[in-house]
């Protein structure tokens, strides 16, 4: 039986680990808490997010966005929050890096952060309308947005930086293109 299996390589698996320790740190660092019952916090981990999806792809880059947040909430006390972290921060990963698999241009970069956004700012309206309420939702949505504008502007700000990180890290995965056995 010949069967094809997909290989993680070093440089993938090297990167999603820095990239989680990157999203970690910022987030952990940087972060503002905010006023309400709920205990959340602002902050601009957001930013290597993106960055994360546009190196790594989808699955990695969600992998990733999910560890690090999700660390970031359980180190900083925020142990209720973490697995929704976990689930609301990987799929704005996997979304922002399935939709620059094809296309890595500027515009399409902050399309895909904005999305990410979108989807942290809806995430976490929804979460906190089931499990505190809809008025706690909504209070928390203005503070959101202005994370989801943060991060999509640092992120595009950093964008000429990771194109050549990025290029000399999988330059190498371009090269070898696998062939195919019949």
């Amino acid at each position: 039986m010949n069967r094809e299996t997909k290989k993680i390589s070093i440089p993938i698996i090297t990167t999603t680990a820095l990239m989680a320790a990157i999203i970690f740190v910022v987030t952990y660092l940087i972060r503002i808490p905010l006023p309400f019952a709920s205990g959340g916090y602002l902050n601009i981990g957001d930013a290597p997010i993106y960055l994360g999806a546009y190196i790594l792809g989808g699955p990695a880059g969600a992998f990733a966005a999910a560890l690090g947040s999700a660390l970031s909430d359980l180190v900083g006390g925020y142990v209720f929050y973490a697995l929704p972290t976990a689930i609301i921060k990987g799929t704005m990963g996997l979304v922002a890096g399935i939709l620059l698999a094809r296309n890595k241009s500027l515009l399409r970069f902050v399309v895909a952060s904005v999305i990410g956004g979108g989807i942290m700012v809806t995430g976490y309206a929804i979460f906190e309308a089931l499990f505190f309420n809809l008025n706690q939702a909504i209070a928390t949505i203005p503070f959101n947005s202005v994370q989801w504008v943060g991060g999509v502007l640092v992120a595009s700000a950093l964008y000429p930086a990771i194109k050549p990180i990025e290029h000399a890290l999988f330059a190498g995965e371009r090269r070898k293109k696998p062939s195919s056995s019949t």
